[in-house]
């Protein structure tokens, strides 16, 4: 008598859930490990950042080319993240995103000519007072209330990433410090903002279609204004081309997935407190991948940074659990 054959079905996972597609695990990882996952996406655009100076190009052209050749690996990812989720998508997240990439263009291209007029320790310091901004655009308007050990803890973070960049001990190296300072004052506005919109845009669920739509719009921004802003090549060379296209892999695409996933199961202050990894990370990935040389006292401010963050870190944990309402990530 033949031997009767089991047939084991396979089952389907449901909609929004994680399964074992690309954009499944990237939910699955943000959403458990949302610390390590912004971290690791602070450490990528820290490291696009070094890719910068061996582009060799105008900031209009690394703009532009970040955000398209970004696009061949986003879309695909985005439109299978858009085919799994059934549940229609909020009116307000497709704005917020298209938003968001207007102001990361202008977070880019203003930070470059602050570092031009004013030196990259100024230029640094003043673009990472979105540690100050994010938190405070959360309290306005989500009534997401800062601790105040984390109140108390933003000096030392601010005169880490001083000492980190460089500002101790070298003083201004541009030409015009006021004005690099006005640019680098509105980069900040635009980060901040940008990182604001960015996690109000996506959820839990939706992760690559708004880092998709933020990255487009960045890079129409760049096309119309690198022109205007010296300069856009379209053709840069094979050379350039190559870092071009290390700079959105790694300051784009594999960034802000993980921050863009990261930000929304993080409280505000916590999520900006983390961002500061960025410059910590730019001076001590150039040291090993430039060859650059860091002061005693840039060593001392990437040290002041670290602790600083896990204060923050483990004090709102402390928060949380005294009776802090938590976020609701689902909640849109």
């Amino acid at each position: 008598m033949p031997k009767r054959r089991t047939v084991t079905a396979t089952r389907r996972p449901e909609p929004g859930e994680p399964g074992r597609s690309p954009t499944g695990w990237l939910r699955r990882v943000t959403t458990r490990r949302p610390v390590p996952s912004l971290v690791a996406g602070a450490v990528c655009v820290a490291l696009s950042s070094v890719f910068i100076p061996l582009a060799a190009t105008s900031t209009g052209t690394i703009t532009f080319f970040r955000g398209l050749l970004s696009m061949p690996v986003l879309i695909p990812l985005a439109v299978s993240e858009r085919r799994r989720l059934q549940p229609p998508r909020p009116r307000r997240s497709r704005p917020m995103a298209l938003l968001a990439g207007v102001l990361l263009a202008g977070d880019i291209l203003l930070w470059n000519e602050g570092i031009a007029a004013s030196g990259a320790g100024i230029a640094t310091v003043i673009v990472n007072a979105q540690v100050v901004l994010v938190p405070l655009l959360g309290w306005v308007f989500l009534r997401e209330r800062p601790g105040r050990m984390f109140a108390a803890i933003v000096p030392v973070m601010l005169a880490g990433v001083a000492l980190a960049g460089g500002l101790v001990g070298s003083g201004a190296s541009g030409e015009d410090p006021v004005l690099g300072a006005l640019f680098s004052a509105a980069a900040a506005l635009c980060y901040a903002a940008f990182l604001f919109l960015l996690r109000q845009a996506g959820d839990a669920d939706r992760i690559i279609v708004p880092v998709t739509e933020s990255a487009a719009v960045s890079g129409l921004v760049a096309l119309l204004v690198g022109p205007f802003w010296h300069g856009l090549d379209l053709t840069p060379g094979w050379a350039s081309f190559g870092w071009l296209l290390g700079i959105a892999l790694t300051g784009q695409v594999a960034s802000y997935l993980l921050i863009g996933g990261a930000l929304p199961n993080l409280p505000a202050e916590v999520g900006a407190a983390l961002l500061l990894i960025q410059p910590v990370g730019s001076v001590l990935l150039g040291a090993l991948i430039l060859g650059e040389r860091p002061a005693p006292l840039q060593l001392l401010g990437c040290a002041v940074v670290l602790l600083a963050l896990y204060l923050a870190t483990v004090t709102s944990g402390r928060d949380d659990k005294s009776g802090r309402p938590e976020k609701d990530a689902s909640r849109r």
